[in-house]
């Protein structure tokens, strides 16, 4: 397992045969990678994105919400988690460097912060309110990485991974 920044070099480098690397894009974009050299990508998963909140929350009852409207509210700083830079003007409310889901989608719930997931993470939190994002658009998209077009077991990857997914392989 590798930190993610990490993850194209190591396809382009051989150090790995396959990659996966996530992070939010607008719907049907890729995600921006560091140009480390001719990679395939091919999308595997996109999924819309929520942001969950603690139930006593001002826009707990709301049916969407847009990052805007949340630019003062306290965001908990977590691996792959949190406002979109440019978009909170305040400071994160809490660092977590863990990567337990259930305690990160706890400490939200418990008002130390919000955090922007993929919508079914924060369904499933079972904790807090999960309010969809609205705008801006974006989603959660997940890629495999190869050194060129995934062939045997790499592709047979590339397919089970894609199941589901709109952009079928």
């Amino acid at each position: 397992m590798l930190p993610p920044a990490e993850v194209p070099a190591a396809v382009a480098t051989g150090g790995c045969d396959l990659g996966l690397v996530d992070g939010l894009a607008a719907p049907s974009d890729p995600l921006r990678l560091p140009d480390v050299a001719p990679l395939t990508v091919t999308g595997v998963g996109e999924e819309e994105l929520a942001v969950l909140i603690p139930a006593r929350h001002p826009f707990a009852g709301r049916s969407a919400v847009r990052l805007d409207d949340l630019a003062d509210a306290r965001w908990l700083d977590a691996p792959g988690v949190g406002a979109l830079p440019g978009v909170a003007r305040t400071a994160p409310a809490l660092r977590y460097e863990g990567t337990d889901l259930h305690a990160l989608c706890a400490l939200a719930a418990a008002g130390h912060g919000l955090a922007l997931l993929p919508r079914r993470v924060a369904e499933a939190a079972g904790a807090g309110v999960c309010v969809p994002l609205e705008a801006p658009r974006l989603v959660h998209r997940t890629e495999l990485l190869s050194p060129g077009p995934p062939t045997g077991a790499g592709a047979a990857l590339a397919a089970r991974l894609a199941g589901g997914s709109p952009y079928g392989i």
